[in-house]
């Protein structure tokens, strides 16, 4: 009676086995005895027959002689690998064949049978493949478990679209190892798809290009991607996924993997999990993608109070969105992270909320403040980090926020952080805030010429303000100052100033 065979102790499905030798009698022997044994096993005279064989049907394994007419051992494991990497392979030799079953094993057989068979030996090989057999199919399982976990852990820690496809790439990349990977995103809202990220695509747009497309059905996103992705060559079928990112709305999106002609194919289990993935990643940027939508719609309600703000005092009429242009523009000098920039942007426009709690006759006081006056107005962080607080989509624009008067030395406020207390962001914050302070008409005093402004800043470098960074701001203004000025604001010149080197004033002296 046929049984089914037991491994490790456990139940398994029966292995199917393919037996491939053009000798009819050793054909038949291995077929009975591997029958006998509870395997289903089917035959084939020479490779072309066993690779139409392999084509039409799954195997697990393969036992087939090395020379054979029509097509041999080795041609038949060549030919093998390029439909399926999930095969194995134990190849028969005699004496004067072991060069050809060294080649086999390079080629990626994993053991190997002499001539004249032994079925004790059958036997024994046999067993010991399929059971490694199920030891690597664990350890996969296990990997796929582990590198799910990993992606589902990306996406819960981070609604940020830019953390999540570069730790989406990373993944991808160490677990599928692809010669090229690239990923887009569909914004129906725009008809437009965005190369969201790419890796070793040679001729690919910057990730940031955008391609019109107006129908996003998946023949044209395919076309549109490639059209973005650099649409490269691949050496035959097998060595490509393309998969759409669907979610129940629709299509948001294309991942495509490729390897070349070095590489294995991508087998039937690497392309169930990128299925699985993929579903993963459509879900994860749709949220983001809503999620930034709604963050931009909390920002642009908080931007209109801290415009009422403003218009309370003529004299500082758009210095949150000048702050933020000076102070994006040093974080992009000091070689600051993308995701830290846009906190950043955040930050400098809503810096100042917190003035909506200081009373009018505190700020719009137009001679200098008491200590007392002193003491309410320097509580405008807090109040307005408590603001924020409110709003669960800006809680990493806080401490940027709070921090932004605080000194180098510590002695700034509201809590006298100091150094590597204090973030970067907020160190550049206080910079650009105090610069446009400087350079900007207030109640109490008329603006000071920019050359004094950079002045005041490099003398309290290491004190106020970071030093490599007071250092970065002063080269920034000196080569950028112009363009980086609000259109309302009056246009600057070059002249010689105090610092030895060309600087910029304002046309009127001011």
């Amino acid at each position: 009676m046929t049984t089914t065979p037991q491994f490790s102790g456990l139940q398994l499905p029966t292995p199917h086995v393919l037996v491939v030798d053009d000798d009819t009698g050793v054909r038949d022997v291995c077929v009975r005895a591997l029958r006998l044994h509870g395997y289903r096993v089917g035959s084939a005279e020479n490779g072309r027959v066993a690779l139409q064989k392999l084509c039409d049907d799954s195997y697990d394994l393969v036992l087939t002689d090395l020379q054979m007419p029509e097509m041999g051992g080795i041609r038949l494991l060549q030919e093998l690998r390029k439909i399926s990497t999930d095969t194995d392979v134990i190849v028969f030799t005699a004496y004067g064949t072991f060069e050809s079953a060294r080649e086999a094993l390079r080629l990626g057989a994993v053991d190997y049978l002499t001539k004249p068979l032994e079925l004790e030996d059958l036997d024994r090989t046999v067993r010991r493949t399929l059971e490694w057999r199920k030891i690597r199919q664990e350890k996969q399982r296990l990997s796929e478990i582990v590198a799910l976990y990993e992606i589902s852990q990306t996406f819960t820690t981070t609604l940020d679209t830019t953390t999540a496809v570069r730790e989406i790439v990373n993944l991808l990349w160490r677990r599928f190892l692809p010669h090229s990977l690239s990923l887009s995103l569909y914004h129906p809202d725009d008809h437009a798809l965005e190369l969201l990220a790419q890796r070793g695509c040679a001729t690919a747009a910057t990730p940031g290009t955008t391609v019109a497309l107006y129908s996003c059905d998946p023949a044209q996103l395919t076309q549109a991607h490639n059209y973005l992705a650099g649409g490269e060559e691949i050496p035959g079928p097998g060595y490509e996924e393309s998969v759409v990112l669907q979610t129940r709305t629709g299509p948001v999106g294309l991942l495509r993997l490729t390897r070349n002609g070095d590489q294995p194919l991508f087998g039937s289990a690497e392309r169930t999990m990128l299925a699985v993935v993929a579903s993963q990643i459509a879900a994860a940027l749709e949220n983001s993608r809503l999620y930034q939508q709604l963050k931009e719609q909390h920002i642009q309600t908080i931007a209109a109070l801290a415009a009422s703000i403003e218009a309370r005092d003529p004299h500082t009429s758009g210095h949150s969105e000048q702050v933020m242009r000076y102070a994006v523009r040093l974080a992009e000098y000091s070689g600051m992270a993308h995701e830290k920039i846009e906190r950043l942007r955040y930050g400098a426009l809503l810096h100042d909320i917190g003035k909506i709690g200081i009373r009018d006759y505190v700020l719009l006081k137009p001679g200098p403040l008491t200590s007392e006056e002193q003491t309410i107005m320097q509580q405008h962080p807090v109040i307005g980090a408590e603001i924020l607080r409110q709003i669960r989509a800006l809680g990493d624009v806080i401490p940027i926020i709070e921090d932004h008067h605080e000194r180098i030395d510590g002695h700034g406020y509201p809590y006298g952080k100091r150094g590597e207390e204090l973030s970067e962001e907020a160190r550049i914050l206080a910079i650009a805030d105090a610069y446009d302070a400087m350079t900007s008409n207030r109640a109490y005093r008329k603006a000071m010429p920019p050359q004094e402004a950079l002045t005041r800043l490099l003398r309290g470098r290491g004190t106020s303000w970071d030093t490599r960074l007071v250092d970065l701001f002063v080269a920034m203004i000196e080569q950028e100052g112009d363009t980086l000025l609000l259109e309302d604001r009056a246009p600057q010149l070059v002249v010689d100033g105090p610092l030895g080197r060309p600087m910029l004033a304002r046309e009127n002296g001011a």
